[in-house]
């Protein structure tokens, strides 16, 4: 594939809301690639561009039903064309220059396989957060290595996505699939996972922090947050088993 744009955002939607939403990622995408070219790329799921709204300029997948953040982040990144793809959840808003940073720690640093504003230590062989990543005393633009990086905002280079096999989406709806696709980086590929100071970016939790027994409706089905959460810690520690080695 031809890339033709530096930066391609994909962002899944599946419920409408309050800001920040789809609307406030698209209103800061260009503070966000700071004079770099760029696009939108929205997939819907089980929604319409209208009650989610998706402004015109982006591009958009229609998945029919609701079929999760992986599936939803696979079919933006089929649909996109930027060289460095960014995923990141519809309840943010980009800081100047935010997108532009991202992208340039990748090509500072080869070895960096996944970079985001956050990081955290994870305990991998559990699998379990252990804390996140402290970035006071760096400069902007300089990284930290982490075990994850924040599921709400992160970037990679498209070669390294397709090296990856995207998102597995085993872990539909939601929960682990960038906890997975960090340890397919680190682990099989053999790149790093960086947390990047200085990325301006403001964010509220959305589906992360609702109630664990809150349902979600996905895929002709209806499921507790935690019982989703379980299945996939389950299916994660299955994948990866005898993988991990002493490492944490």
């Amino acid at each position: 594939m031809n890339s033709t744009l530096d930066i391609s955002v994909c962002v899944p939607v599946y419920r409408a809301h309050a800001e920040p939403n789809v609307a406030t990622v698209a209103e800061s995408l260009q503070d966000g690639l700071d004079g770099l070219r760029g696009e939108l790329v929205v997939a819907l799921n089980g929604i319409s561009t209208q009650h989610a709204g998706v402004p015109e300029s982006a591009t958009v997948v229609d998945l029919g039903v609701n079929r999760g953040v992986a599936p939803g982040w696979n079919a933006a990144a089929a649909a996109s064309r930027g060289a460095i793809l960014v995923f990141a959840n519809d309840d943010l808003s980009l800081g100047r220059g935010s997108l532009a940073r991202l992208r340039a720690a990748l090509l500072e640093h080869p070895e960096a396989g996944i970079v985001s504003p956050a990081g955290a230590r994870w305990d991998l062989r559990v699998p379990k957060h252990l804390e996140l990543v402290d970035l006071a005393g760096l400069g902007a633009g300089d990284v930290r290595e982490c075990d994850a990086v924040g599921g709400f905002l992160f970037a990679l280079r498209r070669e390294v996505f397709d090296a990856a096999g995207g998102f597995d989406e085993a872990y539909a709806p939601c929960s682990m699939e960038e906890i997975d696709l960090c340890t397919t980086i680190t682990h099989r590929l053999g790149l790093k996972c960086y947390a990047v100071a200085g990325v301006e970016v403001e964010h509220e939790y959305g589906i992360s922090a609702a109630n664990p027994w809150k349902r979600i409706r996905h895929n002709g089905r209806s499921e507790l947050l935690r019982s989703i959460h379980v299945r996939n810690v389950r299916h994660y520690r299955r994948k990866w088993q005898g993988a991990l080695g002493g490492r944490s």
